[in-house]
Formats: C-alpha cells, structure tokens, sequence
C-alpha cells in the first residue's frame, strides 16, 4: 500500500500537476485497433505494484494468463510507495497502479489533485494482517504502551495512520502522543531491530518476516472493533486514462476479479505465487496470514473508507466514491 500528504510527497503532486498541464492530462502508450484486439482500444499494460500480499492476484492473472485470455499484455513494475507512480500515470508509462491505498487515493481526489477511477478492489484487512509490530524488550503490550513512541508507517495521513489512531482514540489513547516516522515497508524490520522506531505498522509478509527475524510480537491489531474488515486497498487508473480506454479498463477489471476470486477461495495460489515477487521464501509464505480478496467493487465499503477519513479529519468535505467507480 503506498500513501501520502508528506512534505516530500506534497512535492510529487506538483510535478504531477506540472506534467498534467503541460500534457493535457491526456495518457499515451501502446494501442490497438478495435479489429485485431476484440474491441479493445489498448492492449499493452504496464501497472505499478508493491512487494506486498495485496497484490498477489495481479501476479497471478498474468501467471495463469487471465489478461490474456481478455486480450491484454500486462506488465508489472515495482514501485516503493503506490503514489510515486502518479506522475508515471500522467505521462501514460504506467496504466494503472495495484495496491493503491484507498485513504491516500481519496484524499488526492479530495483535494483536487488528479481524478481517479477504481478499476477493482484489492483487499480488506482480516486478524493478524494489519498489526503494530513491537520487539519483546519494548515494554510495549497494548495500546497505551505507544505514547510517546515512535511509530514507522509507509506514508503518514494514510490507512495506517488513520487506522491506527482511531484504535487508539478507543482506548482512550491520544494519538497526538505517538510519534509516525516514515519507513518503507521494506525498510521496516531494519528499522526495529536498529532501534530506530519503537514499533512499526506492519502488514503482509513483513508481519511475518518481524516475527521470525528479530522475534517481534504484535502488540495492536488495526483490523479490529471499528476497524475491522476495513478495505485497504484497490486498483486505481486515472479518471482521463478510463474515459480513453473503457473497455480495456473492463477487460482489466473482468481478468482481475477472475484472480481476485481464486485468491479469496485457495489462499494457496496466493502463497505460490508470492516467493516469485517479493523476497519472501516458500517456507515463509506458508506462515503468512492473508486478507480477504474481494472479487466486486462494492461502493457501500467505499463509503466506509470516506466516511471513517471524514471522521478522522482527513477529508474536510463529502467524497462521492460511486463517482470513482468504473461502470
């Protein structure tokens, strides 16, 4: 999941405004015509993506060839954070990011940033997949334990930050208390063992990988009480890029929820399929708790997103999510 409204990040949106204007907020890239292609106004894809559980069904539509069989050629490209791939999106070098948090692709949209259209879900939170991880010598058992600690998040103002606070607020916890310093989630387990934040908002497989590595324990679950089951995150194309494509948008959509079913249904393809895009071994996989993989856009958990970011204080006005959606 990638996130945003850092200083650092504040500064890609104007370079992704910057390119928007100078190119019309138009897209570009490889086409087809609609007689060799089923219709389909693109065929080559490139999609950014995270080293992370949620994508798993990307990699495996393109494995188990359900783009192809829709008449797509998709690629796959690492990103860090999904916000860095905004500009790639406005230039037309990357289609479509995967894993793109909701809370930080929403508030984009809030502020006007860049319009959206959320092609497909991604995952929702389920027990065990979204945890503040500690190490053993942290003094840190619940909650309480995390004022005035410092606390690694991919991005700060995202899903982990307002997940996070709102457990907090529950129990009667000032979130103002905890310190959010920004570590990628590859950087993470680093991070604890170095001593260089207190905990960290983990998700899948560096949940695990903090637990077998330096033997860190979770001491919050950010997927529970008003948290739980919470939409995490989904797959994003610019609002230009769909109206320019839209049935290789549904194509996308169509082979995506195909993968997004077999995830949810045998969490083994998912295990399978995870040494071949991040770091972790097969042994380690077999270890990793999964989220649920939702194979329908549903705009009642959109709403659910928007509505606890409006109450977190991360949008200062109603956000019409079914407008974001593709048809």
């Amino acid at each position: 999941m990638g996130y945003f409204w850092t200083r650092r990040f504040s500064g890609l949106v104007v370079t992704a405004l910057a390119i928007a204007a100078s190119a019309g907020c138009g897209v570009s890239g490889n086409t087809a015509s609609s007689s060799g292609s089923g219709g389909l106004e693109k065929t080559h894809l490139t999609v950014g993506a995270l080293a992370v559980a949620d994508d798993a069904p990307l990699y495996i539509a393109i494995k188990d060839g359900y783009f192809k069989q829709a008449g797509l050629d998709v690629t796959a490209v690492p990103v860090a954070q999904s916000t860095q791939a905004i500009p790639d999106m406005l230039r037309g070098s990357v289609d479509v990011i995967a894993g793109a948090n909701y809370v930080s692709f929403f508030q984009a949209e809030s502020k006007g940033v860049v319009k959206f259209k959320v092609l497909a879900d991604g995952t929702h939170c389920q027990s065990g997949t979204f945890d503040v991880m500690a190490l053993p010598g942290s003094g840190i058992k619940k909650p309480a334990g995390l004022a005035g600690k410092k606390v690694a998040v991919n991005l700060t103002d995202n899903v982990q930050t307002l997940t996070l606070n709102t457990v907090l607020k529950k129990d009667g916890v000032n979130p103002s208390s905890v310190q959010y310093v920004e570590v990628p989630f590859p950087d993470m387990v680093a991070a604890l063992k170095a001593h260089r934040v207190d905990a960290i908002s983990a998700i899948e497989p560096f949940i695990t990988g903090s637990e077998q590595q330096d033997g860190a324990r979770p001491v919050v679950s950010q997927c529970a009480g008003p948290t739980a089951g919470f939409p995490l995150s989904g797959y994003f194309a610019t609002a230009s890029w769909a109206q320019q494509y839209p049935r290789t948008a549904k194509a996308f959509a169509k082979a995506l929820d195909k993968a997004q079913a077999l995830a949810d249904s045998d969490p083994s393809a998912v295990r399978k399929i995870l040494p071949t895009y991040t770091k972790v071994t097969p042994g380690a996989a077999k270890a990793l708790k999964l989220n649920t993989y939702p194979a329908t856009l549903s705009p009642a958990a959109l709403n659910q997103v928007a509505s606890l970011m409006r109450s977190g204080g991360l949008l200062t006005k109603k956000l019409d999510v079914s407008s974001m959606m593709t048809p």
